[in-house]
Formats: structure tokens, sequence, C-alpha cells
């Protein structure tokens, strides 16, 4: 499965990509490692986590194909993940914005560094 990513989120995710970073979509959930266990709400939520290269994301096993490489998730997020994905900026909030040919799947997706939440 592809995703498009809109000029404006492809301007904000490349500074990443460019330093040869991988990246997670994840569905906040409670599941993976990189989700605190307990934290998951009643809401969809999603976050693109940089990662290393190196970084294990073996729990983010499935992968969608974007302009800048692959973009890995988790099977529980599957059931969100359907045709027309794309990745867009919101001109209000600077966010981005996740969604498909039939809905807006989550408005509001932070791109969380982990180095950076790592090492506080």
């Amino acid at each position: 499965m592809e995703i498009k990513l809109t000029t404006e989120a492809m301007n904000k995710l490349k500074a990443y990509t460019e330093k040869g970073k991988k990246l997670v979509l994840d569905l906040d959930d409670g599941l993976g490692r990189f989700s605190g266990e307990g934290d998951c709400a009643l809401i969809t939520k999603f976050r693109v986590i940089v990662v290393d290269n190196d970084e294990d994301v073996s729990d983010y096993s499935i992968h969608l194909k974007s302009v800048l490489g692959d973009i890995y998730y988790k099977e529980s997020a599957t059931d969100f993940l359907e045709a027309g994905l794309q990745l867009k900026v919101n001109p209000k909030t600077q966010l981005l914005v996740l969604k498909n040919n039939h809905e807006t799947i989550d408005n509001s997706v932070n791109i969380i560094d982990f180095d950076s939440v790592k090492s506080k």
C-alpha cells in the first residue's frame, strides 16, 4: 500500500529522512515499544515517530511506500489504513492530518523525534 505526502508534509519529514532516519506511523493504542502501556485513549491517535535507521521496529513490521521511502506501522493500525492514504499539513495548526478516501482519520498527527524523547 502507498501513502501520498503533500509537498508540505514531505518537507516536514524530509529533514529527518535525509539524516538516514526511519519513519514509523504509530497508532498510539498502548501496543508496541513506542506506546506506553496504558496510554491508549478512546480516540484514534496517530503519531509519526522518527527513529534511527538501526532502531528496532520489529513491532512495526508492515510498511507503506512513500516518496520518502518506507513508513512502518503495526498490524493493529491496519483497520484505519485504507485506500487513498494521505498525510497533509493543516495550515492553521501546522500539524499533520492523516486521511483516506473515506474519512479524516486524525487531524493532529504529531512528529516525535525518538532520540529527543529517549534522552530525557
